[in-house]
């Protein structure tokens, strides 16, 4: 179960892999079916709240398809696909979830680091294989390539942020662990800091790489939070070695902010483009097939990334409070409701993933996975480390991610639904008697 949760974190991303993912989620699911048969009592304990808030969702779901959705066509193709994705990898959840907190194993944690890094360690290899292949006369295959466009392998950036971001968020977990403990006479502990420190830089080079502003933001984000940790726990003061680790990594997020910041001149233009969205309405906007941008106080033209993300949300927050129980579609759930109203609107997301997912599954529906998102964090802390560590970091960078991307949509949405039912099993406590870990 290890390595299929490795395989569906390494391969979901990636273009023409999806005999891999479903194959992982069906025999995931089967294995996932046993493991409950065998631990079924621990479904009935204040631990598996997050679980029961997550079958409640699905229940919400099927009474939205029946009696809410206002697209009964696409909405079913909808279920029938993302839906069952999900509801295959929550049974997949609750017995990995299950049998890796009773097994325990350290070849576990170390199959689910390899799988949780492999995002980030496959773009490293595009990179190498597109930039310096073709200066020893190697020409790299298609697949091995990084693309910057519409192309049939083409990785968009959302999938970069969404796939990689929990592995930053693990990385400074575990190394906020190794730093209230390390000293510097103890090798193996610096080894492990030293370890995590790699991987936290190996994300960041990703972002920065793809001039990923999301990426970066919600890096700094995670790192801001890691600090808090290490000034909260005092492990500041366990040695120098710590205190010239928080200092490296303070000082290499800045530059990384500061350099974003100067590569995007949309970030100077950046209150200026948000004053112009008080002022521009919908009808305006969208009066015609293509978008209009006003001018700015300064006198150029708003930048699309700046405008359309305030816009969209504003616009979005409207529209949900027309329809609070949702069109019905994760996907472009915003566009199908706008063009109802402006028929030029384009059938896109909002840029917010909760707004999104309000919009299309309803407030009911967006609360559901919030709440049970929010209790399997705060659940996973009575887990074992690194367990609860990796629960609480890994779905808790998922959760932030939600506010700004548009990640309301395709393999997103169902990874997100079985990563909040794992960590939540995670915290099941074991019963006497069999186990049924494998």
């Amino acid at each position: 179960m290890s390595a299929i949760f490795a395989l569906l974190w390494t391969f979901t991303m990636l273009p023409h892999t999806l005999i891999v993912h479903n194959l992982g989620l069906g025999i995931g699911a089967l294995i996932g079916v046993y493991v409950i048969a065998l631990n079924w009592r621990l479904l009935f304990t204040r631990q598996a709240i997050p679980i029961w808030l997550i079958l409640l969702f699905f229940l919400w779901m099927g009474i939205h398809l029946l009696f809410i959705g206002k697209n009964l066509g696409l909405q079913l193709a909808e279920y029938l696909s993302v839906w069952k994705r999900a509801a295959l990898g929550s049974l997949f959840g609750v017995g990995f979830g299950i049998s890796v907190i009773q097994a325990n194993q350290s070849r576990n944690w170390t199959i689910v680091v390899i799988g949780l890094f492999a995002p980030t360690f496959i773009y490293y290899l595009k990179y190498l294989a597109t930039f310096i292949l073709p200066a020893f006369g190697q020409n790299a295959p298609d697949f091995l390539r990084l693309y910057f466009g519409s192309a049939e392998f083409y990785v968009p950036k959302i999938s970069y942020v969404f796939y990689c971001l929990p592995a930053l968020a693990l990385a400074l977990g575990m190394l906020l662990r190794q730093l209230r403990k390390v000293t510097q006479l103890d090798v193996l502990k610096v080894k492990a800091s030293l370890f995590w420190i790699a991987m936290v830089f190996l994300v960041l080079g990703v972002f920065y790489l793809e001039n990923i502003k999301n990426g970066i933001m919600y890096a700094f984000v995670l790192i801001i939070l890691f600090l808090l940790g290490i000034f909260r726990g005092g492990a500041y003061k366990a040695s120098k070695f710590s205190l010239s680790i928080v200092f490296f990594i303070s000082l290499v997020i800045a530059a990384l902010v500061l350099n974003n910041l100067r590569m995007n001149a949309t970030w100077a233009n950046l209150l200026a483009d948000l004053d112009m969205v008080r002022v521009s309405s919908p009808e305006v906007v969208w009066k015609t097939a293509e978008p209009y941008y006003p001018l700015n106080k300064n006198g150029v033209p708003v930048a699309s990334t700046n405008f359309d993300r305030a816009f969209y949300f504003g616009t979005g927050l409207s529209l949900l409070k027309q329809n609070p129980l949702g069109y019905g579609l994760v996907q472009s759930s915003f566009g199908h409701l706008a063009q109802e109203r402006w028929p030029n609107a384009p059938l896109i997301q909002s840029h917010s993933g909760w707004l999104d997912l309000a919009l299309g599954l309803g407030v009911p529906g967006a609360l559901l996975l919030l709440a049970s998102a929010l209790a399997a964090i705060q659940k996973v802390d009575t887990a074992v480390e690194p367990w609860s560590i990796f629960g609480a970091w890994t779905l808790g960078g998922i959760l932030i991610l939600y506010i700004s991307t548009e990640v309301a949509q395709k393999n997103y949405v169902d990874t997100f639904v079985w990563l909040i039912v794992l960590v939540a099993s995670l915290s099941l406590q074991k019963i006497s008697g069999r186990t049924g870990a494998l």
